[in-house]
């Protein structure tokens, strides 16, 4: 099996983003768990070293009951994210083999290798890591308190004070004004999504760059000031005749008259003129008659012939233009759009393959064509962007029946593949905006709407079905407006952390490797990643998605039966009331006895040993508007939440 060339520079980046996903999913919820289970911060009390010894190989060998149950439920509840997160980017990553590039199609395999012992190691590796540093953690505390007399000598908390915070907030205000969000983020996307109208792929010119002041970079500025690539890397114009042209030389002097007044052409070099000095069609003929063929001529005049030496020479190399059989005859062309890696040459390939059918024609050949790194990258710009045509509809499909069976529903996968097509075109449209209108290149590199969809079409998903799984869950108890507080609230810091490291990666890669060799496609590339995987994190997944599922309401689970389930709930009772707890828009006090009210309504439906709140499902206030959740062991008369 072919591997494809980058394959290693993208398994590296694309693991290292699907393993930070992963792990962030796990270890965000162990900590939410461990919360809910009250973990305490205290060490075990011991006296004596022999004691201290014994306790910390117990926590070590056999970790406490707390951190091992809130891992398990850990793996449970995201295990399911995990595993169908990791399946989507594997059904997108191996749609590639239908791709006739192989460019593409040999990355399918490797990557989707990837992403699966990335997935192995996050449901079996990462939970064994995180319940030996909880054991370690246990041991620290056992250890401090015998010698300092508390477990922990800074009062820091690293299992977070369980609030709501800043997207539990953000989601009171989401599900309060659904429709507003949603229609200004549509308008906001769409209308960068319209930036794709003006996309151009772009050339790949660039130099790299020799060290200021050395002996190189002086021999490259007079090699570019006297030798210009169009003339070191030339475009070659190739025709193919039924005949042997030493038969009939006339339009090779017709050809070379036509090429060199057209205007795309600086240069041309043909078997008339192969090294400098010109041959007439008759001189030809006749050199051929008298030589035979002159790819079996010697460097030298053998002794005995009468051909000048300059006439010996010139036909001699006829070899590097006209083939042994006579039927084929090329032309090497300096462009006038010059170097053939740049934009310009690339764009301008259209034109010379229209002006060589013309000549082709008029010359009377049989077939022509032209070959050079300008046509190369031209044919396959274009048939990157017929691969990616192709490939994105079959990923849809995939990742939709993916998300079917995850979601159990055949309404959500509607809007979270448009959600991530949206933001892919949205990206892309920025990427147009800032480097073609603004920036003034000439295009964008074609790989850029390649990776933009690996990462945004198929990592994106990976989001979705984290905040979508979350809801869900939430739903089966609460009334859905509830829910998608709690669950944007539990999530969100999630994602956009995984975004930011994800980003990070990318700026990094701009500016480590947009300094030598084509650095502009290279800046392209990280930025335009970077930009469209904030945007993705930041407003996507934690604003437009959460806004339609509560426009949609039970219909978002349709035809499974939390489509029911959430018709006997009664939504709007405790999802305003929580709404504009988590907003800070009502006292606290007020807000606690309107969430209080609302959870005992629903009580008749939830028995409250969810590890979410009490034993009689009441959620109190921190005082500042945010609604925090109670104790499992409080009792109905506490609204505080144990320390982590």
């Amino acid at each position: 099996m072919q591997v494809s060339p980058i394959a290693q520079l993208l398994l590296i980046v694309l693991v290292l983003g699907a393993g930070t996903d992963y792990g962030l999913f796990l270890v965000f919820r162990n900590r939410e768990e461990l919360r809910a289970a009250g973990h305490s911060d205290g060490g075990d009390e011991t006296t004596g070293f022999g004691n201290v010894l014994a306790v910390s190989l117990g926590h070590l060998l056999h970790p406490r009951g707390a951190p091992r149950a809130a891992i398990v439920k850990s793996v449970t509840k995201v295990g399911e994210a995990i595993t169908f997160s990791a399946a989507t980017v594997i059904a997108a990553l191996l749609t590639l083999l239908a791709a006739t590039f192989s460019f593409y199609s040999n990355l399918g395999v490797p990557l989707a290798i990837g992403i699966g012992v990335m997935l192995l190691a996050g449901l079996t590796l990462l939970p064994a890591l995180l319940s030996l540093r909880l054991s370690l953690l246990a041991i620290k505390r056992t250890v401090f308190r015998a010698t300092f007399g508390r477990p922990k000598l800074l009062p820091w908390n690293i299992q977070g004070a369980g609030k709501m915070g800043v997207w539990g907030r953000v989601a009171g205000r989401i599900v309060r004004h659904p429709a507003p969000t949603l229609a200004a983020g549509l308008v906001f996307f769409g209308a960068l999504a319209f930036g794709v109208l003006g996309y151009s792929a772009a050339g790949f010119g660039g130099n790299t760059s020799a060290p200021a002041g050395s002996d190189s970079a002086a021999g490259a500025a007079l090699l570019a000031k006297y030798f210009p690539q169009s003339s070191a890397n030339p475009t070659n114009v190739i025709f193919r005749f039924d005949t042997p042209v030493w038969q009939n030389p006339a339009p090779l002097a017709s050809a070379t008259s036509q090429l060199r007044s057209s205007p795309l052409f600086t240069q041309v070099t043909g078997p008339l003129n192969p090294g400098g000095a010109s041959l007439t069609p008759a001189e030809l003929t006749a050199l051929h008659a008298q030589l035979g063929p002159a790819k079996a001529l010697p460097p030298e005049p053998p002794p005995g012939t009468s051909v000048p030496p300059a006439a010996y020479q010139a036909y001699r190399a006829t070899a590097n233009y006209i083939s042994p059989d006579g039927t084929t005859v090329q032309y090497a062309t300096g462009l006038k759009a010059g170097d053939p890696g740049n934009t310009p040459a690339m764009n301008a390939v259209p034109s010379i393959r229209s002006e060589t059918t013309a000549v082709a024609k008029s010359i009377g050949a049989a077939d022509s064509g032209v070959g050079g790194e300008a046509p190369a990258l031209y044919d396959i710009s274009s048939i990157s962007s017929s691969d990616l045509a192709k490939v994105i509809p079959i990923a849809i499909v995939a990742i939709g029946i993916l998300l079917a069976l995850v979601m159990r529903s055949l309404v959500a996968p509607l809007y979270l593949i448009a959600s991530v097509a949206l933001s892919y075109f949205a990206a892309l449209g920025l990427a147009v905006l800032l480097f073609i209108k603004i920036g003034g290149e000439g295009g964008l590199t074609f790989f850029l709407p390649f990776l933009m969809f690996i990462f945004l079409l198929a990592l994106g998903e990976d989001y979705n079905i984290l905040v979508m799984t979350r809801i869900r869950e939430e739903a089966r108890a609460r009334p859905l407006r509830e829910a998608v507080i709690r669950a944007v609230s539990a999530t969100g810091t999630t994602i956009t952390s995984a975004g930011l490291v994800l980003a990070g990666t990318f700026v990094v890669l701009t500016l480590v490797a947009g300094r030598g060799s084509g650095g502009n496609q290279v800046r392209d590339i990280g930025i335009g990643l970077a930009l469209g995987i904030l945007m993705d994190t930041f407003l996507v997944r934690t604003l437009l998605v959460p806004s339609t599922v509560v426009l949609l309401g039970r219909w978002n689970w349709w035809p499974s039966r939390m489509s029911r389930l959430s018709a006997q709930i009664s939504e709007g009772q405790v999802g305003d009331g929580m709404a504009a707890a988590a907003a800070g828009t009502v006292a606290a006090g007020s807000a606690a006895a309107a969430v209080g009210t609302d959870r005992r309504a629903e009580a008749d439906g939830h028995d409250g040993s969810d590890g979410y709140g009490g034993t009689d499902g009441r959620a109190g206030s921190d005082g500042n508007g945010a609604v925090t959740e109670p104790d499992a062991g409080t009792g109905p008369a506490h609204g505080r939440r144990p320390s982590a």
